[in-house]
């Protein structure tokens, strides 16, 4: 159908180009019920948006348009005066930022960072403002992105420690990652290829099965584990750069954070940390 081979087009625009065509030429406009339903009701989304909360939704209709609408709610937020800046500060600002941009992975998609050390106890706090300022930044790839290519993001979450961060213990992560895990499933569905949290020790297994509790099945079934060194500052294992070329990396992502200045403010530390 034209709709299948033209994705990246609204049905309002599909319209115009399916008028060109000669009663005889036999190229329908589609050839999926659900889709043609869906694009009927958002003549001028792009079809590929549409079709991601579709397979998000299982394909029913209801389901992704309530969806959907949710997303156009948020979108409006996330495009208020003043909701930019105050997303920056809340993921950290420079280096100290949760949500690092970088290459491309050897599939092709785009590869972001997500370093869990830098979680601050004010981050934590204040769970529901940091995934509203993650899915902001998501916002701000789709529209980088543009409309002519599929949004994929391979997501690497280190579990090192590093100098000079707050390397709060994993296991009280839980509420921010479940806040995470919601918003962005709600608003940008099927956006992620693969999430790659390393190194991961075996004993990890336990708080996997609680965290995964809280992720939606298809979420979870993205995720995979690496193994390698624990150490601080240590490179990833090798088994690490068959899904990402080295140079697609940030190579200041595994390192440790500058000291502070005494301008600055002091992170929020573990109470492990404070009574070093």
């Amino acid at each position: 159908s034209l709709a299948s081979a033209l994705p990246y087009f609204s049905l309002e625009v599909l319209g115009i180009i399916h008028g060109f065509f000669e009663k005889n030429d036999d190229v329908p406009l589609f050839t999926h019920d659900k889709r043609k339903e869906m694009a009927t009701k958002y003549p001028m989304v792009h079809l590929g948006t549409l079709e991601r909360f579709l397979i998000a939704r299982d394909y029913s209709v209801s389901k992704a348009s309530q969806m959907f609408d949710g997303y156009l709610e948020f979108k409006k937020v996330v495009n208020t005066p003043g909701f930019s800046e105050k997303a920056k500060k809340t993921l950290g600002e420079g280096r100290r930022n949760i949500v690092t941009p970088m290459g491309r992975a050897k599939d092709g998609t785009d590869v972001f960072g997500f370093r869990m050390c830098l979680i601050t106890e004010e981050m934590l706090n204040n769970a529901d403002s940091v995934a509203d300022a993650a899915a902001w930044t998501m916002e701000k790839y789709l529209q980088r992105t543009g409309p002519y290519r599929n949004p994929r993001v391979t997501v690497l979450a280190p579990t090192n420690a590093i100098d000079n961060a707050p390397n709060i213990p994993a296991h009280r992560l839980i509420p921010i990652l479940r806040a995470l895990s919601k918003k962005l499933g709600a608003n940008y569905p099927e956006f992620a290829q693969r999430i790659v949290i390393f190194p991961f020790p075996w004993v990890g297994r336990v708080l996997w099965e609680m965290v995964k509790l809280f992720l939606d099945p298809k979420t979870s079934a993205k995720v995979c584990f690496l193994g390698g060194s624990q150490e601080r500052h240590c490179d990833p294992d090798e088994t690490m750069y068959e899904l990402v070329e080295k140079d697609q990396i940030d190579p200041l992502f595994l390192k440790a954070l500058p000291e502070l200045k005494s301008s600055e403010p002091v992170p929020n530390k573990t109470n492990a940390e404070s009574d070093k």
